[in-house]
C-alpha cells in the first residue's frame, strides 16, 4: 500500500489503496466509500440496494447503487447500479455515467473498474495519473442512512394523501373526481384558446423540472415507487419539480387481467389526489386508453368497455359521466422551451400550435398524438425524424429539444429508452413493467433515465398508513435523510 494521499479522510486501518493490481473483497453488506483520484476527485458512496418486501422489511437482492452522497439523498440526483455478473468501468468516457455523476476533470476516461461475481467484488484501478481508495463507511448513521430515507419518504407520502389507498365510498369517489375536473376547467398553464373549449396544449414554465411517467396500465405499486424514491416528491412539495404522466394510467396490461378494473379505481383516486394537492405541478396528459372507446382491445377483451361498465358498476352512471368529462378536459401535449411530451406521438399530418389549443375542433390531430407509433418496416404510415422535427418547427422550440413519448415500449423487458430509432432526443417510456419502473428526470441540467425495480408499495404503504410499523430488521440496513453527510 504505497501514496496513502487518496485515503487521508477516512479510517487508515480499513481502506485499501489501490495500484494497477486487481484487488477482491467480499460481496460488503456494508456501504463503502470510493475515492476518484484524489482531494480534488470524485467520492461517491457504494450502497446496497434495499428493496420492501410485502411485510415492510427493506431487504438487499443483491444490486448495489453508486452515487454522490452529498446530492443523493437531498435532490433528484442520478446513480448508477451494479448487477451481480456485471462490471462498470468508472470514468468520464461513458456520457451516461458524466451526466449521472458529474465527475470533475481529474477523473481519468477510464478510472476504475468493478465487477461483481459470486467471488466477491472486484476492483482494478485504471487511472494512469491518480490513484483510488476504497473504504468502509462503519458509522451506524451512515450504515442506516438508507432505509431510514426510505421509510421516511412512505412518512411524506402519508402526510401528502392523508391516509390509505383504499376504495372510497360512492359519494367521496364522485367528489373526489369532480373537485379534479373543476381544477381542470381552470388548469394552470394550459393555453386558453377563444372558444372556451378545454385546450390540447400546457405550456410549462422552464424552471422546475420535469419528471415523466409512461403508461402504468394501473400498476399502482409503480406509481407508488416513483413516488418514495431519489427526490421527486420533494420537488413536488418544495416547487423545483414537475410530474408529468404521459395518459394510460388505467386498463391492466397483465395476460389474463385485461378485464380487472379495481386497481384502475384506485390509480384514477390516487392521480385525482395528486392532481387537488399539486394542481400545478401534476400534469395527466391524455392517452388512447383514457377514453371507453369499443376500438379499445387487448387480449380479446374490449377494455374501453368493460372499463365503462366497470365503473357503472362500481361507482354509478354519474362518476362514469363524470369520468368522461376529466377525458374531454385532458391536455394532449405539454411544452417548455427544454422539452416536448405526448402520449403517442407527433402527428403525421398538419400541425400547429392553433391547433393544438382548439384540439377538439381537429378530431384526427386528436387521435393522432394519442395513437401514432414510429415508422418500422412493418409499421411505414408511423411517424419518424421529419414528424419530430416539424413538430419543434411549428412549437417554436430548438431543433435539438427532447421529446417524450409513451404508447410504444420497445421490448417486455424494459421500461425506458433513449434516442429511439437512432433518433438523437427521441425517448420512449413505458411504466407498466412488472419488474422495473422507469423515469426520466432533469440530473444537473439534462434529462436522463433514471430506474427502479417495482416494490409491492401499495401493500406496504396500507399497513403504514393504517398505523402498523415497517419492520425493523438487522439484515437490512436502515437509513436516514439526517444530517449531510460528513468526511467519512
Amino acid at each position: 500500500m504505497q501514496g496513502m494521499d487518496a485515503c487521508e479522510d477516512v479510517e487508515l486501518r480499513e481502506s485499501l489503496r489501490l495500484t494497477d493490481a486487481k484487488v477482491r473483497i467480499p460481496a460488503p453488506t456494508l456501504p463503502l466509500q470510493i475515492m476518484l483520484g484524489g482531494e480534488e476527485g470524485c467520492r461517491l458512496h457504494l450502497y446496497p440496494e434495499l428493496r420492501f418486501d410485502p411485510d415492510g422489511r427493506l431487504r438487499h437482492q443483491g444490486d448495489y447503487l453508486l452515487f454522490d452522497p452529498v446530492s443523493y439523498f437531498f435532490d433528484i440526483s442520478g446513480f448508477l447500479r451494479l448487477h451481480p455478473g456485471d462490471s462498470l468501468t468508472l470514468g468520464r468516457k461513458d456520457p451516461l455515467q458524466r451526466l449521472q455523476l458529474h465527475y470533475p476533470k481529474v477523473v481519468d476516461q477510464q478510472h476504475l473498474r468493478l465487477k461483481l461475481s459470486a467471488k466477491g467484488l472486484a476492483l482494478r484501478n485504471k487511472s494512469r495519473t491518480d490513484g483510488a481508495c476504497v473504504a468502509p463507511l462503519t458509522s451506524e448513521d451512515v450504515v442506516e442512512r438508507m432505509a431510514r430515507w426510505r421509510r421516511q419518504k412512505l412518512a411524506r407520502l402519508l402526510e401528502v394523501l392523508g391516509g390509505p389507498l383504499e376504495p372510497p365510498s360512492r359519494s367521496a369517489a364522485l367528489d373526489l373526481i369532480e373537485q379534479t375536473i373543476a381544477i381542470m376547467a381552470r388548469e394552470p398553464y394550459r393555453v386558453p384558446n377563444a372558444h372556451g373549449r378545454p385546450s390540447g396544449l400546457l405550456a410549462l414554465p422552464n424552471r422546475p423540472r420535469p419528471v415523466f411517467v409512461g403508461d402504468l396500465h394501473a400498476r399502482l405499486d409503480n406509481l407508488l415507487v416513483v413516488l418514495t424514491q431519489n427526490g421527486f416528491l420533494e420537488a413536488l412539495l418544495d416547487g423545483s419539480g414537475l410530474l408529468i404522466l404521459l395518459g394510460d394510467a388505467v386498463q391492466p396490461d397483465t395476460p389474463g387481467q385485461e378485464d380487472q378494473m379495481d386497481t384502475s379505481m384506485l390509480m384514477m383516486d390516487l392521480i385525482f389526489r395528486l392532481k387537488l394537492r399539486f394542481p400545478g405541478r401534476v400534469f395527466y396528459l391524455r392517452g388512447n386508453h383514457d377514453s371507453f372507446s369499443e376500438d379499445i382491445n387487448k387480449g380479446g377483451v374490449p377494455q374501453g368497455l368493460v372499463w365503462e361498465r366497470a365503473l357503472r358498476d362500481g361507482r354509478g352512471v354519474q362518476y362514469q359521466e363524470a369520468m368522461q368529462r376529466f377525458y374531454d378536459h385532458l391536455p394532449y401535449l405539454a411544452m417548455s422551451s427544454g422539452y416536448l411530451a405526448c402520449h403517442a406521438g407527433p402527428p403525421t399530418g398538419k400541425v400547429s400550435r392553433e391547433a393544438l389549443v382548439d384540439i377538439q375542433k381537429h378530431p384526427r390531430l386528436a387521435y393522432q398524438l394519442t395513437h401514432a407509433r414510429l415508422r418500422r418496416p412493418h409499421s411505414p404510415s408511423g411517424y419518424g425524424p421529419g414528424e419530430l422535427a416539424r413538430l419543434r418547427k411549428r412549437l417554436g422550440v430548438k431543433a435539438d429539444t427532447p421529446v417524450i413519448v409513451g404508447h410504444t415500449p420497445r421490448s417486455d423487458r424494459e421500461t425506458c429508452w433513449m434516442n429511439v430509432g437512432g433518433i438523437a432526443h427521441h425517448h420512449v417510456l413505458f411504466g407498466a413493467n412488472p419488474d422495473w419502473v422507469g423515469v426520466i428526470a432533469h440530473v444537473e441540467k439534462r434529462l436522463a433515465p433514471l430506474i427502479y425495480p417495482t416494490e409491492p408499495l401499495l401493500q406496504v404503504y396500507n399497513q403504514f398508513a393504517r398505523g402498523g410499523r415497517l419492520s425493523e430488521n438487522q439484515a437490512a440496513v436502515n437509513v436516514g435523510i439526517g444530517a449531510r453527510p460528513d468526511a467519512s
